[in-house]
């Protein structure tokens, strides 16, 4: 219980170098459950730990023991602001955990977990600043947490290629995000009904879980506004679009490290800047800097620490390369780009994503949260010099010691930040915005050698992360 409390406490939810593979483990994988608690139910999930475990005031132990326990500024008291009954939160949050296939290698309710902690890591960083209100704080972490609710381990392309009943559904649009989006907000109408149409109370068996019942109408309404286009906003295919359209916001007039503050408290961005990331989207005003906070937390594996990049990497290779060998069986060829196992190569599917996804995507979120330039792009170039020596490795090339050296020392992210304005240039056209993740990545992707490199099996660069402390290679 103990080591299981030291993990939810507020200040280390809120630290980008937070490991949910470790609490998933901890807590009996059930992680969205415990960090969404914490999260969403802070401070009164953290009082009754502490409670459980006999801590007080005083932060002492019924035994004697001293455990420190945290004061700091809470982003919101969710709890007491929208009168949510903590039972009703873990209902909730139980609902939602249970439609996550646990089988599934990557979507599974560890990565809702780690995107929710993600989120709640940007916020804390600086981007609260950004929310309008209490109600824009809730709806974009409940967002997080119901973003791939049912995701079935077989993406978009799969879905499409092989004409699922989803596809039919959503007319090839968006499929999963719309199945997520949809099951959600079911999930959050059925909460508050006596009766779901087919005879069946909604809580009758899961208890009451309307985290919305004591909102008023238009709360209702705005919740499930922002709450549903955040969920919608996490296709990939709108990657680039979302990207261009946040760097038109932010670019007029304000530069990387001179946050728009209120000039009456430091803590908010000055109204008249924080109306430029609201676009009216199906008739309501919707925060898109929000949205974009959710969207960089959903694709921000590569920038976390060691050793957490690498198992994130195996989990997501793993659920593609599983989807490629059910294309294989149901002949549905040529197989998904990134899902053939026999020719794609690791290390450059990571150099790519980083390059031309990840490294864009969070060098514009410095220009809106300054403290990115200095706990997130750092671990994210750390990151990219890992792979690209693995490359060189792979290659029999030799790895320059000073670079190994380098690995270690502080990047100097204002070059790489500047680099990263200028270019790469990526031209953006209709057929690379029809695709999803894995076909923004395909031209970017190498094909595996057919032979290792005798070197490979006896050199690895510095810095070689494995939870196992097995070699990572192919």
């Amino acid at each position: 219980k103990k080591y299981v409390y030291e993990r939810l406490t507020y200040e280390r939810l809120s630290r980008w170098d937070y490991d949910v593979l470790d609490l998933a483990v901890a807590c009996g994988d059930v992680p969205l459950l415990f960090v969404g608690w914490a999260i969403l139910g802070a401070p009164h999930a953290q009082n009754a730990m502490a409670r459980s475990l006999g801590v007080g005031p005083d932060g002492e132990l019924h035994d004697g023991r001293q455990h420190k326990l945290q004061h700091r500024q809470y982003l919101c008291d969710f709890i007491t602001e929208f009168h949510i009954p903590l039972p009703t939160l873990c209902n909730f949050l139980r609902a939602i955990e249970s439609d996550h296939l646990p089988a599934n290698p990557y979507h599974n309710s560890t990565h809702a977990a780690d995107a929710l902690q993600t989120l709640f890591s940007l916020l804390c960083l600086g981007g609260s600043s950004y929310a309008s209100s209490p109600l824009e704080l809730f709806g974009i972490l409940c967002a997080a947490v119901c973003h791939d609710m049912g995701h079935p381990g077989r993406n978009n392309s799969f879905q499409v290629r092989s004409k699922s009943d989803l596809s039919v559904i959503y007319n090839d649009v968006s499929v999963l995000e719309n199945m997520h989006a949809a099951r959600a907000t079911r999930l959050l109408s059925l909460a508050g009904d006596e009766d779901d149409g087919g005879g069946n109370s909604a809580g009758s068996e899961t208890g009451d879980l309307d985290i919305l019942a004591r909102m008023q109408p238009t709360q209702k309404d705005a919740f499930r506004s922002l709450f549903r286009r955040a969920i919608l906003n996490t296709d990939m295919t709108l990657h680039f679009a979302q990207v261009a359209q946040m760097k038109a916001r932010v670019s007029s007039g304000i530069g990387r490290g001179s946050h728009p503050l209120d000039d009456d408290d430091d803590d908010l961005v000055d109204g008249r800047y924080l109306e430029k990331f609201y676009q009216t989207m199906d008739g309501r005003s919707i925060n898109m800097a929000l949205l974009f906070f959710l969207h960089a937390a959903d694709v921000s594996n590569p920038a976390k620490a060691g050793p957490l990049f690498t198992e994130w990497c195996e989990r997501s290779l793993r659920e593609l390369f599983e989807q490629g060998d059910e294309e294989r069986r149901r002949y549905l060829l040529p197989l998904s780009p990134m899902c053939d196992r026999d020719n794609i190569n690791k290390n450059d599917s990571q150099i790519g994503y980083i390059k031309f996804i990840v490294r864009p995507t969070f060098v514009l979120l410095s220009d809106m949260i300054p403290n990115v330039v200095t706990e997130i792009l750092p671990v994210l170039e750390r990151n990219l010099r890992y792979w690209e020596n693995r490359k060189k490795v792979e290659l029999g090339l030799p790895v320059d010691e000073e670079e190994e050296e380098a690995e270690e020392q502080e990047t100097d992210v204002e070059e790489v930040v500047e680099a990263e304005k200028v270019g790469p240039n990526i031209v953006v056209d209709d057929a690379t915005l029809s695709g999803d993740e894995s076909l923004l990545m395909e031209e970017h992707v190498l094909k595996k050698p057919k032979e290792k490199s005798r070197t490979e099996e006896t050199r690895k660069p510095k810095g070689d992360y494995d939870r196992n402390n097995n070699n990572n290679n192919n």
